[in-house]
């Protein structure tokens, strides 16, 4: 295993259990270094001035300053940083409210593992992670108000796309899958979230799933 950089993470979670099963589950992942703990919010501001991680594991329900105000200022003050949810559990209105706070993955505690390692990968890399059960919460959520979904005026083509980057896959993967060049992935890309007027991945593959489009 060749590993060129070390991704630095830090967690927040008001719940001791959780920074204990965090830290086994890292146990054995050379290129993730944890390097903070904190407990609520505005620790969390505090700690992503204070180490500039690459990457915070951040709990929805907390002290202070919950998730979601937590994830808004992270993702204006310190873009750069990724942010990957940790919650003990999917009630649909804290998933959206997350995503659409800028997270860049959703992931339940009780499906915390071996996994967790893999997940900060694909994340830091830039792909969207979601727990199984996630995602079938973003699938069956009816979108709010409107009984017909929509289609984006999406293209065929545009809608493989997405369905690709629902289930995690890089530019450089959906390019091999479909057979176009990454140039090519990263104009669908724009296309699509011009279309369904999203500013990132994340919102638009909530968006399509609501719309029952992935």
């Amino acid at each position: 295993m060749q590993h060129h950089s070390t991704t630095r993470i830090i967690l927040i979670d008001d719940h001791r259990h959780a920074h204990e099963m965090v830290s086994l589950a890292l146990a054995n992942a050379e290129d993730i270094v944890l390097v903070a703990h904190g407990s609520n919010g505005a620790e969390a501001v505090q700690l992503c001035e204070e180490y500039q991680p690459d990457l915070i594991l951040l709990d929805v329900m907390m002290p202070v300053l919950g998730g979601v105000e937590t994830a808004q200022i992270i993702r204006q003050r310190f873009p750069t940083i990724k942010i990957l949810v940790l919650s003990s559990f999917q009630d649909d209105e804290s998933i959206h409210a997350m995503l659409r706070s800028g997270a860049d993955g959703y992931v339940l505690k009780g499906a915390l593992s071996a996994d967790l390692a893999n997940t900060i990968r694909a994340v830091q890399t830039g792909n969207q992670v979601f727990s199984p059960q996630v995602t079938e919460v973003l699938r069956h959520t009816p979108p709010s108000g409107t009984p017909t979904p929509k289609t984006f005026s999406l293209t065929e083509r545009e809608i493989e796309v997405l369905r690709l980057m629902a289930e995690g896959s890089s530019n450089n993967e959906i390019a091999a899958a479909l057979f176009i060049s990454a140039s090519t992935v990263k104009f669908h890309i724009a296309n699509i979230l011009h279309k369904m007027n999203v500013q990132t991945r994340a919102e638009a593959i909530v968006l399509a799933a609501k719309n029952a489009l992935i």
